[in-house]
């Protein structure tokens, strides 16, 4: 196999989608832009990537699920507190405590845990959004030479034993 794994690194979350659509439209036959993933590095950890992964299309993140016992607690509480104001806000209360509730259920789960995201997480500084390629020596070249210089995007590239690339295809597949 003759895989590295480029990360074109962007300082703001909406960066690497604009570079992205950008590069869709400039590049439209490359082959790299069937190959790329976009990779949003969220506060609190969390990772968002979407797009294609060793050949497989990813649409996830590693954030849990927004209903739960926070989700519950929230609601019931907003409609405890809504009381005071009858029914109307007793509704509201509950719609607001269990909104509330039901993002802290959410950004309180575990996060996703293999080689992929991992190394992702460590690429990607929070609150900061990343091209990601893991792809032949060539194709990497190509997504270099459209992207780079672009909204200050900084690169981090490495070449890819074996094992390692297929660790990462595996992890991608698996997420």
């Amino acid at each position: 196999m003759d895989l590295e794994l480029a990360v074109m690194v962007f300082r703001h979350m909406d960066d690497a989608d604009r570079v992205y659509a950008d590069a869709c439209v400039e590049h439209r036959d490359a082959t790299w832009l069937r190959e790329a993933a976009v990779v949003e590095h969220h506060r609190h950890d969390r990772v968002e990537v979407r797009g294609t992964v060793g050949g497989q299309y990813m649409d996830s993140g590693d954030e849990g699920d927004v209903v739960g016992k926070r989700t519950l607690e929230g609601a019931l509480t907003g409609a405890a507190v809504g009381c005071l104001f009858g029914p109307a806000g007793m509704a509201a209360g509950f719609a607001a405590g269990g909104t509330i509730g039901g993002v802290h259920q959410a950004e309180s789960g575990p996060h996703v845990h293999n080689a992929f995201f991992d190394e992702v997480r460590g690429d990607v500084p929070e609150k900061s959004s990343a091209i990601v390629l893991l792809a032949a020596t060539s194709h990497v070249d190509e997504m270099v030479a459209a992207v780079e210089g672009k909204r200050n995007g900084e690169l981090i590239r490495r070449e890819l034993t074996d094992e390692v690339a297929s660790s990462l295809q595996e992890a991608a597949l698996a997420s």
